[in-house]
C-alpha cells in the first residue's frame, strides 16, 4: 500500500481530523466494517503500536495499526469460510449431522 492511500485510510479512521487516532475513533471505525473488540484489546493495540507513547495513533504510526487490523479481519473471515464448510444448509448451526456427513 503506497503512501496516499495508507493516508486516505488514517483519515477515515480519524473522524475529527486532528491527526490522531483515539480508541473511541479506532472502535467506532473497526465496528462500522463489522470488526467489534473488547475495549481492553483495542488499548492493547494501541499501546503496542503507540511507539512516541502519547496514547493515540498519528499517521507515522498508523501503518502498524493498519497491519494488525487487517491481519484480525483475515482470520475472521478464515473462521468463517471453515464454519460454511460444516454449515451446508446455511442456518447459522453446525449439527453432528452436518459434521458426519464430511
Amino acid at each position: 500500500m503506497d503512501q496516499a492511500e495508507l493516508s486516505r485510510i488514517f483519515q477515515m479512521f480519524d473522524r475529527n481530523g486532528d491527526g490522531k487516532i483515539t480508541k473511541q475513533e479506532l472502535n467506532d471505525s473497526l465496528e462500522n466494517v463489522g470488526i467489534y473488540m473488547p475495549d481492553k484489546d483495542l488499548v492493547q493495540m494501541i499501546e503496542k503500536i503507540d511507539l512516541n507513547g502519547d496514547g493515540y495513533v498519528d499517521i507515522e504510526e498508523f501503518g502498524g495499526l493498519y497491519e494488525t487490523i487487517m491481519e484480525e479481519r483475515d482470520e475472521e473471515e478464515d473462521m468463517r469460510e471453515a464454519f460454511n464448510v460444516f454449515d451446508q444448509n446455511r442456518d447459522g448451526f453446525i449439527k453432528v449431522a452436518q459434521t458426519q456427513r464430511l
